[in-house]
């Protein structure tokens, strides 16, 4: 059977670049939950920022403050809407494949609507990894600077460690009266599973049975290896959000090549090469300017998401629908009794 190599396919890369950033936008889970919250103004600012820049400033107006006054002859008093500002760092991502991982599809299909759904796919996933960078670093149970929204059970006695209703009560009350702004949980497939041991997790689907949705205590679940797991202490860490929590914005600044091919004559390698700027930011917090980037790039890398002090916090706990429970899947070994004297 005849195999489609990427020296056979007509890229366009402009072309290209733009149908990959829309087929990912398309296919996100993080997306299609509403998570994440994109504004055509930060891409502008993207596409705008020259080759280098690493910052996106992201103004937004502080919430009203001062006393209501009784309706009289006097002039009533006016005060001033005030503003602030998030500064979010730009990420710029690439990733090159080469025939061997994206030549073998076969006759009958459009081989670049394939190439460009199993891109997005591999974005999507890229994506989620950096979000739950983010919030490791922000989420940090001692120095984040949500720590004030981490939950920590693990070492209560007992079954008490374990992730369960009461628990999960008790970690959604950090956001007070601002509760209902939380809407999906991110978990360990180890404790999806211990959840559906205890039939904790239901499961929906959408009109066409093709797409299944799970639910615990009414929060959508998106389950993720790549969740915090201490395998010394035993312990999880488990993520409650709310809508729009995450700006996501896609962009391409001056001077950087989205999409590039290649061919090594050579070794008779066919090359393809996709890069992406991007924002994945946590509204509310703000990206230090003075961080210091892993082998001293320009841009972060995960493991410079995951620093506590390259966050700091900008608005009120309860306009950031952001939540941790830290706990274990099995009950911590009962506590010896002391000798009686």
């Amino acid at each position: 059977m005849a195999i489609t190599t990427i020296a056979d396919l007509q890229i366009v890369p402009s072309k290209f670049t733009e149908y990959t950033l829309h087929r990912t936008t398309e296919k996100s889970t993080l997306v299609k939950s509403g998570i994440t919250t994109s504004d055509p103004e930060v891409s502008r600012i993207i596409d705008g920022t020259p080759k280098g820049g690493n910052l996106i400033t992201m103004p937004f107006y502080k919430p009203l403050t001062g006393e209501d006054e009784v309706f009289g002859e006097e002039e009533i008093g006016v005060d001033k809407i005030t503003t602030d500002n998030e500064t979010a760092t730009l990420l710029v991502r690439q990733k090159g494949w080469g025939d061997s991982d994206l030549s073998k599809v076969f006759g009958g299909t459009d081989p670049l609507a394939a190439i460009a759904n199993l891109i997005s796919d591999w974005w999507n996933e890229r994506e989620q990894a950096v979000m739950l960078s983010v919030l490791k670093g922000i989420l940090d149970p001692s120095k984040g600077a949500l720590k004030e929204h981490v939950l920590d059970v693990s070492a209560a006695a007992g079954t008490d460690c374990i992730i369960g209703v009461d628990n999960t009560l008790d970690a959604k009350q950090l956001m007070g009266d601002a509760y209902d702004k939380l809407g999906m949980v991110f978990m360990h497939s180890a404790t999806y599973t211990q959840l559906q041991k205890h039939q904790n997790i239901e499961t929906e689907y959408d009109a066409t049975l093709q797409i299944k949705i799970d639910y615990y205590l009414g929060y959508q679940v998106i389950v993720d290896d790549g969740m915090p797991y201490d395998s010394t202490e035993k312990t999880y860490m488990t993520y409650f959000l709310g809508k729009g929590v995450f700006a996501r914005d896609d962009g391409m600044p001056r001077g950087l090549v989205g999409t590039e091919t290649d061919r090594n004559k050579r070794k008779a390698e066919n090359i393809l090469i996709n890069r992406r700027a991007l924002v994945m930011h946590p509204l509310g917090l703000a990206w230090n300017p003075s961080a210091t980037m892993t082998g001293g790039k320009k841009y972060a890398a995960n493991t410079d998401l995951e620093k506590p002090a390259n966050w700091t916090r900008k608005k009120d706990l309860k306009n950031i629908p952001i939540v941790a429970l830290k706990h274990k899947i099995e009950a911590n070994p009962a506590t010896p009794e002391a000798p009686a004297n």
